[in-house]
């Protein structure tokens, strides 16, 4: 008889935007699984270090400050989850839909166990993606590995390893948090999804505000050599991520599966 890791649900939200929650109340309410609201950052936390000097010069703009209370957010959460009695933690943000069922049977596998550390339920790009395993999880879905920035917070499961790897290595804010999570060259973990994705985003206006777009973003101010040097590395990681060979754990990942699902 398996036992059922210990999975907590926490769907990031607004204490000042009730009518979202409510919203997202009444859409969880034959979810049939504990989940509980987690207030949402407004202003990064303790621990966290951010210096706009720096980052305008290496991402091409300031963040907005909603854009730094997402990340603390998602950061606090990954922190709980090391400390908590929990094996793995499925995150929400409140502005999702979600297939209830889909993350019920998912919350009863220990997603570490299988090798997966991380795993996205939602994407906001299109980006380059390669196969992991082909069905998975059922018939109708797939376990691939996105190698470009796929983006998007809204919707994800990760262990307590995994939160040790993302705090350990995401202390200093350098660019929103869902750029940062899809940099696996950074944290080392690997940018898995299952697709079709049982979650989306419902249209609506961003909590965070679209002022963040209005600016593009310069890649030539503030050019010292650092932030020169640290631009043309993070291009010549994401292009080996993309065009270059598969990371040594995503063939073993690849292995694993293959030899689980053939026994």
């Amino acid at each position: 008889m398996s036992t059922q890791p210990h999975t907590a649900i926490r769907v990031i939200s607004l204490s000042a935007a009730p009518e979202r929650r409510q919203a997202f109340a009444r859409s969880a309410v034959e979810a049939g699984c504990d989940w509980e609201f987690f207030d949402a950052h407004t202003t990064p936390m303790h621990g966290l270090s951010y210096d706009e000097k720096r980052v305008t010069g290496t991402y091409g703009r300031k963040l907005h400050p909603g854009e730094l209370g997402c990340y603390s957010s998602h950061f606090d959460l990954w922190r709980w989850l090391v400390q908590a009695d929990y094996e793995q933690l499925i995150v929400l943000e409140d502005d999702v839909v979600v297939d209830w069922e889909f993350i019920r049977d998912i919350s009863a596998i220990e997603m570490a166990g299988r090798g997966i550390e991380y795993l996205r339920l939602f994407a906001k790009m299109p980006a380059p993606w390669r196969f992991i395993a082909s069905p998975y999880f059922d018939q109708y879905r797939h376990l691939i590995r996105f190698t470009g920035y796929a983006l998007g917070t809204q919707a994800y499961v990760l262990s307590k390893t995994g939160a040790e790897r993302l705090i350990c290595h995401g202390s200093k804010i350098e660019a929103p948090v869902d750029v940062y999570m899809d940099r696996t060259w950074d944290h080392g973990l690997l940018n898995l999804a299952v697709y079709p994705f049982p979650v989306y985003e419902r249209y609506q206006r961003s909590s965070i505000g679209e002022g963040r777009f209005s600016a593009p973003i310069s890649r030539w101010g503030q050019p010292s050599l650092r932030n020169l040097w640290t631009r043309a590395r993070r291009k010549l990681q994401l292009n080996w991520a993309i065009h270059g060979f598969s990371p040594s754990s995503a063939r073993a990942l690849r292995r694993s599966l293959k030899v689980r699902n053939d026994v």
